[in-house]
């Protein structure tokens, strides 16, 4: 079955306001005891720029994209935002240990004054922290000080209800990049010079490709004399660079979610034959020492490093959103697209996503922040087309061209570089808040990165399904419930599916496991996600 549009984002949106202990509401940071604008409101010019005649400077937290070789305070669009916006931002810019370090900001109440660009929080974060006053709700702001998101926010209602909490505050403005190219998710790559080399063909069954991960182990195919060859890796519970769709072999599709709707009903995958046929075969791998080693331990920058080692490439075959990114301007012309592979029963699925890259998170203003209403003022400016591009791919004139007729172009990437670091290379690119639609996205050149998705997409398109759950919002009750419910039994999940991928032991064990899981509560769960799906269906 296939789901269109905006509805159907996946239960890790879905479930996002899980943390959620109660509707009751916080007062909005920034206004005094009567409801009025403080006296900072009145120094914002609310059009045109500079946006403030005198200097103002914040802090802001953000994420570090691994691209990313200069700080932010070196990069041309952020010198020339700051020369017109008149606001200098002090960057707190974290590549490692970021997630531990924003938890110990709201523990100890030293926080910044803004949360920056997607992944700086989490959905959890934003229903745990908004409703305790520690993120300032921006409703009430957002007419005023942000006229661009505000008609963003009215021309797609949909995209407005999503970023709603149920105590109908806004804690957070959203970033969004939309393209034919995000309905697919990973990619399978396989290295073709090492086939060409063992005369093998592509493997298109799952018994060929363990034969051929067999030949990637033990035939040298690198060259270098060592058996230092990993036949297959991938980042575990990953959506970009992970196994998600390759599951669909054994006849369903998992999800980041772990949760699947076919025919109107609603799947709890991990309960599912289908989950423990896949999870035997992959455990048949591992034992064989098929798989990877550390792929339940090591991280995107480690994962990344040992696909780039020098001297001879180490992947047999990896995931990934680009073959660049995972194995390096070096290495990456030897990998090809692998199609979905035909399980025991003849199953060949592959996961469709919507065509949307959406975090809730882009950009989210704490108490501690002085000035909320330039802070917004600012992001506003953000979310016009040309700082929009620019923030994302990098600067007009250094990375992309402004044509005549309103299209936009990218200019050639350096020799020695990919697209990838070279817009990160004078932008925050991935990790900045923006909002890029699909009456932009039509109007900018497809450049090696888009060009290289869209070949991806016509090996995969024939088998994509896209089977997500709804983004709906579910009564307090219901969600609080659901916090407590899914909690245990995710984290139940995510242990046992690795420990028996490395032990073989999923047949011996499943019993007990599926058992357990009715313990936990598995049955009130999907009752509470089938009742409300279907409320969700009859638009009621």
């Amino acid at each position: 079955m296939k789901s269109k549009g905006w509805i159907a984002l996946g239960l890790s949106l879905t479930l996002a306001f899980s943390l959620l202990l109660s509707a009751c509401s916080s007062e909005q940071e920034g206004k005094d005891k009567d409801g009025d604008q403080p006296e900072d409101a009145a120094e914002v010019n609310l059009t045109g720029l500079p946006i403030v005649e005198d200097k103002v400077t914040l802090k802001f937290m953000t994420t570090r994209a691994a691209q990313q070789k200069k700080s932010h305070e070196e990069m041309k669009v952020v010198q020339d935002f700051e020369a017109a916006t008149n606001v200098h931002i002090e960057w707190d810019a974290t590549v490692e240990g970021y997630e531990e370090k924003k938890n110990l900001m709201f523990a100890g109440g030293e926080l910044p004054d803004v949360f920056f660009g997607a992944e700086s929080l989490t959905d959890d974060d934003l229903m745990k922290y908004g409703p305790q006053g520690m993120l300032i709700a921006l409703e009430d702001l957002i007419p005023t000080y942000a006229p661009h998101i505000h008609k963003l926010l009215e021309e797609n209602p949909e995209i407005k209800k999503m970023i709603t909490a149920p105590d109908g505050h806004i804690y957070s403005i959203p970033q969004i990049q939309e393209g034919p190219e995000q309905a697919l998710g990973e990619v399978m790559f396989i290295n073709k010079v090492w086939l060409d080399k063992l005369g093998l063909p592509l493997p298109t069954t799952t018994d060929e490709f363990e034969a051929t991960l067999k030949a990637f182990k033990d035939q040298d195919p690198n060259g270098n004399g060592k058996a230092d060859e990993i036949p297959f890796s991938f980042l575990y519970d990953n959506m970009l660079n992970g196994i998600s769709s390759l599951h669909g072999a054994f006849g369903l599709l998992d999800t980041p979610s772990h949760i699947s709707v076919n025919d109107g009903k609603v799947i709890f995958n991990p309960s599912q034959p289908e989950y423990k046929e896949a999870t035997a075969y992959l455990g048949r791998l591992f034992t064989q020492g098929l798989i990877d080693k550390e792929v339940f331990t090591h991280d995107r920058n480690v994962y990344f490093a040992k696909g780039k080692n020098e001297g001879a490439p180490l992947y047999g075959v990896f995931s990934g959103f680009r073959a660049v990114n995972v194995a390096g301007v070096e290495y990456m012309d030897e990998y090809v697209p692998l199609p979905p592979l035909k399980g025991p029963k003849g199953d060949q699925l592959w996961n469709e996503y919507n065509p949307h890259y959406f975090t809730r998170a882009g950009f989210a203003i704490t108490s501690a922040n002085p000035h909320p209403e330039l802070s917004l003022r600012w992001v506003d400016e953000l979310y016009k087309e040309k700082n929009a591009l620019q923030w994302a791919y990098g600067p007009i004139g250094t990375t992309m061209k402004e044509n005549a007729d309103g299209t936009y172009s990218f200019l050639p990437t350096p020799d020695g570089m990919n697209f990838d670091e070279f817009r990160h290379s004078e932008a925050p690119g991935n990790t900045t808040a923006t909002a890029i639609l699909m009456d932009t996205a039509n109007r900018i050149e497809s450049n090696e990165a888009k060009l290289e998705r869209m070949e991806y997409m016509k090996v995969y398109e024939p088998f994509m399904e896209n089977t997500a759950y709804p983004n709906m919002l579910f009564t307090a009750e219901d969600m609080e419930r659901m916090a407590i419910l899914k909690a245990d039994i995710m984290s139940y999940v995510l242990q046992m599916q690795p420990n028996w991928i490395m032990n073989g032991t999923v047949d011996k064990e499943w019993d007990a496991y599926l058992k357990k899981l009715d313990d936990m509560g598995l049955g009130e769960m999907m009752n509470i996600l089938q009742s409300n799906y279907e409320r969700y269906q009859s638009g009621s």
